[in-house]
């Protein structure tokens, strides 16, 4: 629809309201005063109120002179807390349809940072929808901007408008809400046509339901924001949400904020900006002028005339136009002067404060611009200067080796920063020390995120201590350790378990020459991270702060947790996959019954994965890396009694069924017990019955039960494969019963 004049809008408001496409105007032609209490209309001959409180309690939502109040809980110049709605009539909320609305805004206070939203749709599951947001302007050096933003359904800004609005300017504000196709919010500003330049949500919107009301809110994360909302449309069209059109909010441009005069010193970055207004505001062409001659703008078409690293011939008159391409009206800004000179230099950033763990190598830095050429001279807690010739030595950058508490290198830095022109000086940033956190490492694995159980913090240190090393090192032909069983030279990488019974990879960059023997007893110090979801020390050889000290050895290995192939799906008191994941990942542990499926005679080991399965047919992984050349060239059994090794871990970070990433890395053939075990000794049943056999067991280690005539043998196999959960095994004999004696062993597994 073509946009009309003030005089003709007026004319028509009547008839708006019997238009299918116009749900509703609101021009809150009320008496000054809360609009909860005096705002109704006669439908159907009865009273009702238009504007109906959903949240709050201060009975605050004005209006006055036909302008409604929006302002920040707290704020100046007056506080409000009153979230209100209109709902739309029932004819319009039997079906989701997309639903436009459009209002003129008027800011008088800028909100804060990052701003939140301010206007939005309701859903019939009061899901809000359809954001609209208000956010401080994203240009330094525009401070009295803003900008708006929206989102689908998201409490943060998911896409900008790109232009930066002025203070004291209505603004016409065009969003459309659609639950049926995009599932997104889309916003206009002043526009002319809904083919002008929009932005659109890119949040995701899960329930989008069907509309039923229109909402302003009001919200103490708003800072001091204040403005003003008027003449407010609801319609199922662009053309019909967008007529709403003030005197105030022209075709034509105007210069909202024009140039402000400046005085800018040589290689310190500036710029000069204007603001303007108008139907077709994104759209505008910006056009500079420098003493009266085109002058390129290195951003483009914009309005901000930026400098990066200006010189003394910038200096000049600098002027620009404002055109709507649409109409082709201009609008010109004043003349100004910008003026660059030689000065002393500008600090840009700061030198900031730093905390880090003991051992860190730490750099101090500064950025500066100002007239070539800059002399950087440090200094600690106020003393003379680090460097002290800084005509040679001089550097923004200050490493700092070693930081510890007792080595003088903890304190505070400045930087003295000089040029022909004068000097400036940095604030004093202060370096200290922070110790790791000590865990054990049950408590450590617990610090990551409760759906994919991932780490939460990998800058973080941690200090493990007293833990043992239970993988078996790889060596070359001379003998030297050549890296661990997981990963090749020069890296090593590892496992290691402490008394809590968890167990943990250390990976370790460039450490091959370092790694520990299996049986050390070690203290580990540094960040944790994940290699495909498997959680590790990250550890970097060449980084004093992080570390793995061997403190004493011990023949004796944690003892393996028996484990049955079904341990990941909840049963046996194992009770969800993240105390699985916790307990189990990484800790030394063995499977018992082991089958190698599609067992070939003859086969040997290869890098790769193998699927070890049981009699009652469940399948669990076993895996060998290529550096793992103690099991690599072996005969693959067709059977192994027991296979012990680290619970190792490989899965997506993103994969949703978190159980399945378990793999048993053996790490030495030795530890693939083929041989079968040694019978206990003879036990001995007589009497009347079924013989009840009852002994000590392992929970989930298979037994077998032996029968014989006579305690000398031969004794054959009458069960095999049982297993409990517990410390007590028990067996009914229902073939051999009522005899003089009967004559047992056990076997395990």
């Amino acid at each position: 629809m073509k946009k009309l004049t003030l005089l003709t809008l007026f004319s028509i408001i009547a008839s708006l309201t019997v238009r299918a496409d116009v749900i509703w105007q609101e021009l809150f032609n009320y008496t000054n005063g809360n609009i909860i209490v005096t705002s109704t209309q006669a439908v159907g001959g009865v009273m009702v109120t238009n504007w109906i409180r959903h949240s709050g309690s201060g009975n605050d939502a004005f209006v006055t002179n036909h302008v409604l109040q929006n302002a920040a809980t707290g704020g100046s110049p007056v506080s409000r807390q009153d979230d209100v709605h209109r709902n739309f009539p029932a004819a319009y909320t039997g079906s989701a349809i997309p639903i436009y609305y459009s209002f003129i805004l008027n800011c008088t206070n800028l909100p804060n940072a990052p701003g939140t939203y301010f206007a939005h749709v309701q859903n019939v599951g009061t899901s809000f929808l359809g954001k609209v947001f208000a956010l401080v302007g994203t240009n330094l050096c525009l401070p009295n901007t803003f900008r708006l933003g929206v989102a689908g359904s998201a409490n943060s800004v998911s896409a900008i408008f790109p232009n930066d609005l002025a203070m004291n300017q209505n603004y016409q504000v065009v969003v459309q809400w659609d639950p049926v196709l995009l599932f997104a919010t889309t916003l206009w500003i002043n526009p002319i046509s809904s083919s002008d330049i929009s932005v659109i949500s890119s949040d995701t919107v899960t329930s989008p339901g069907i509309t039923t009301n229109l909402s302003f809110r009001q919200a103490s994360t708003f800072g001091n924001w204040y403005c003003g909302i008027s003449n407010v449309v609801v319609a199922t069209t662009f053309d019909e949400a967008s007529t709403n059109v003030l005197a105030s909010n022209s075709v034509p441009p105007s210069i909202a904020y024009d140039l402000v005069p400046m005085t800018n010193f040589v290689a310190v970055p500036g710029q000069i900006s204007v603001v303007a207004n108008g139907q077709g505001l994104a759209g505008f062409s910006y056009l500079w002028y420098k003493d009266g001659l085109d002058f390129p703008n290195p951003s483009g078409n914009s309005n901000v005339l930026p400098f990066s690293s200006p010189v003394l011939t910038d200096t000049g008159n600098y002027s620009v136009t404002v055109s709507n391409n649409l109409t082709g009206a201009i609008a010109s800004s004043s003349t100004v002067l910008m003026l660059v000179t030689n000065g002393p230099p500008v600090i840009t950033v700061e030198p900031t404060n730093q905390a880090v763990f003991p051992g860190k190598n730490v750099t101090i830095s500064v950025t500066a611009v100002g007239t070539p050429t800059l002399f950087y001279s440090w200094s600690f807690n106020g003393g003379p200067p680090l460097n002290a010739d800084p005509t040679t030595t001089n550097t923004p950058n200050l490493v700092i080796d070693n930081v510890q508490t007792n080595n003088g290198t903890t304190g505070k830095y400045s930087c003295l920063i000089t040029n022909a022109f004068g000097f400036t000086n940095t604030v004093s940033n202060t370096l200290s020390v922070v110790q790791p956190q000590t865990v054990n490492i049950f408590t450590l694995r617990g610090f990551v995120d409760p759906t994919f159980f991932l780490p939460t913090n990998t800058s973080l240190y941690y200090t493990v201590t007293n833990a043992v090393v239970y993988t078996l090192e790889v060596t070359n032909a001379s003998g030297d350790v050549n890296g661990g069983p997981f990963t090749a030279p020069p890296n090593a990488e590892y496992y290691i378990q402490d008394s809590s019974g968890a167990g943990i990879a250390v990976f370790v960059s460039g450490g091959a020459s370092a790694q520990p023997r299996q049986g050390d007893i070690v203290n580990v110090t540094g960040p944790i991270s994940q290699f495909n979801s498997l959680l590790q020390f990250n550890l970097t050889s060449t980084d004093p702060s992080q570390s793995v000290t061997v403190v004493g050895h011990t023949n004796v290995l944690p003892t393996p947790v028996v484990l049955p192939f079904t341990f990941t799906n909840g049963s046996g008191g194992f009770i969800s996959v993240s105390n699985v994941i916790r307990r189990y990942q990484s800790a030394r542990v063995t499977l018992t019954n082991c089958y190698f499926q599609g067992f070939t005679p003859g086969a040997i080991f290869a890098s790769g994965s193998y699927t070890l399965t049981n009699t009652a047919g469940n399948t669990f992984t076993f895996f060998l890396n290529a550096a793992n050349v103690n099991i690599i060239g072996q005969p693959v059994p067709p059977f192994a009694w027991t296979i012990t090794g680290p619970m190792g871990y490989f899965a997506s970070t993103t994969a949703t069924d978190r159980s399945a990433g378990f793999e048993l890395d053996a790490d030495d053939y030795s530890q693939i017990i083929t041989a079968a075990p040694t019978p206990t000794n003879a036990i001995s049943i007589s009497g009347i019955g079924q013989p009840v056999l009852n002994w000590n067991t392992l929970p989930f280690v298979g037994y077998s039960v032996l029968w014989s005539s006579n305690a000398a043998g031969p004794y054959v196999p009458i069960a095999s494969n049982l297993t409990f959960s517990g410390n007590a095994g028990s067996f009914t004999d229902k073939v051999n019963t009522n005899l003089p004696a009967s004559f047992y062993q056990i076997s395990s597994p």
